[in-house]
């Protein structure tokens, strides 16, 4: 953001993107066609073992690195063990977030599982930010969006930071996949966490949406908040599915919803030059990935017929289609360069207006801004260009550095001749997303083990998902 002292506002993004997409009204999408399978509302996870790359190898391992090593080491810190990976290289002091620990506790199993860590040393970890986060201070069991690293108080000891829904919820999913991974006592501790979470404390009961965040404590001057500080609704289609299958399938039945939150979520639709799709209006590629991270939705519809999977699978056909017509008018976009999301910009810091039709066009900045884990996180829904994607930028001048691409280029705005603006920095939810889609895409292996938690089912039971057979698609 362009104010001093306001990197930290890009980071609501997330929130902000979101509130934006919940105006949108509507409901409805056509049912793709799907025979029942054999094993209905199994879940299970069909393994597809693929070959990584080389390219595709390296990046993961430099992804890897980036949550291996950027954490809290100072065990006499009240956040030691967690990762606080957000704007590394920037040189600039942040806080950690809570939701970058949904994709640290994963990479961690993928670190051990590919040989990187011994076992020991990633369960230790874990249980390091486990037993951290246990003790930090929570709201029912939600967390501020941001953590001082040094007090395990509120990020920048500033009242703009909110406690978030779905910042937990995505450190939850994480925790889970890792208890399910390693057992004992970080399954314990995960669903010691878990288990504390009031999920209906967070719910409009008269609307069946989540509230978007909440100011508890203090409202910031100028923010309209309720009188229990809860502001905004997480009201039409955006990242958040993974919240309503964890809401409902909480342990603690007092404290979890039914499927009425995830049946009252607007899905408006639109298209560009394909097949319609739900869609939110920011169009940034992250919305149609957090989830997918997380949840194989290739072999389930829900009680409408709708495949999440084969959504986003439309919506990153419909990025690239996007980026390829805008390359006569945006220099540097084309058929290598594409999937624009939320990101660091040339003019902005950190900017969430980033994005492809269908969108809002008065809310997409189109300055040539790429992010690298656009089109890189779209590789399961389309490997081919996803991975031309990827070789292509390795070739950038300046784009690779120390754990693998950077978070941000523009070949059109602050370019010198044929040099593009990089923005040099690594944000933990930006490469956990690669690293996640990657191995999904390579192993199924978040998938695989987020899938065995009976929380995990019972939430996508309850929120009416029934297995099918997938339809074959090309890459």
């Amino acid at each position: 953001m362009k104010k001093k002292g306001a990197w930290w506002a890009g980071r609501l993004g997330c929130v902000v993107v979101s509130l934006f997409c919940g105006l949108e009204v509507g409901r409805g999408l056509p049912a793709y066609a799907a025979k029942p399978a054999a094993q209905a509302d199994s879940f299970a996870v069909q393994a597809s073992p693929r070959e990584l790359t080389p390219a595709m190898a390296e990046e993961l391992r430099g992804c890897f690195d980036f949550f291996w090593n950027e954490w809290v080491a100072d065990p006499a810190l009240p956040t030691y063990g967690l990762n606080a990976g957000d704007y590394v290289g920037l040189k600039k002091t942040m806080p950690l977030a809570i939701e970058s620990q949904g994709f640290y506790f994963p990479v961690i199993v993928l670190g051990v599982e590919r040989g990187w860590i011994e076992r020991s040393k990633g369960e230790k970890r874990v249980l390091a930010a486990l037993d951290s986060l246990l003790k930090l201070k929570h709201f029912h069991g939600f967390f501020y969006h941001f953590i001082d690293v040094q007090t395990g108080g509120r990020g920048w000891h500033s009242d703009r930071v909110e406690v978030s829904n779905m910042s937990t919820a995505t450190m939850i999913a994480g925790a889970l996949m890792a208890g399910e991974y390693f057992g004992g006592e970080v399954r314990e501790k995960a669903g010691m966490l878990y288990s504390r979470i009031d999920w209906n404390w967070f719910l409009d009961h008269q609307q069946q949406h989540f509230y978007l965040a909440c100011h508890p404590e203090q409202a910031p001057e100028g923010r309209r908040v309720d009188g229990r500080g809860m502001f905004g609704h997480w009201a039409a289609y955006s990242e958040h599915l993974i919240m309503y299958i964890l809401a409902a399938g909480a342990p603690e039945p007092a404290r979890a919803t039914d499927g009425r939150p995830y049946a009252a979520m607007r899905t408006p639709i639109g298209s560009y030059k394909g097949k319609p799709f739900v869609f939110c209006r920011t169009g940034s590629a992250f919305v149609y990935q957090w989830t997918h991270c997380f949840i194989d939705f290739r072999h389930m519809v829900d009680a409408e017929g709708r495949n999440w999977f084969e959504n986003s699978r439309q919506a990153a056909l419909a990025a690239h289609r996007f980026a390829i017509d805008s390359a006569a008018t945006v220099k540097g976009l084309g058929p290598k360069s594409w999937g624009m999301s939320a990101c660091m910009s040339p003019t902005q810091g950190y900017s969430g207006h980033y994005g492809s039709l269908p969108a809002d066009r008065d809310f997409l900045d189109m300055d040539g801004t790429v992010a690298p884990y656009g089109p890189l996180g779209f590789v399961v829904f389309t490997p081919r260009r996803s991975l031309a994607a990827l070789e292509h930028m390795r070739t950038i001048p300046g784009l690779t550095g120390k754990y693998g691409l950077y978070d941000a280029y523009s070949f059109q705005t602050k370019a010198k001749d044929d040099q593009p603006w990089v923005g040099k920095s690594y944000l933990a939810i930006d490469k956990g997303i690669v690293a996640l889609m990657f191995e999904n895409y390579a192993t199924q292996l978040v998938w695989r083990y987020l899938h065995r938690s009976p929380h995990v089912q019972r939430g996508l039971k309850r929120c009416g998902f029934r297995a099918v057979e997938a339809a074959k698609h090309a890459p």
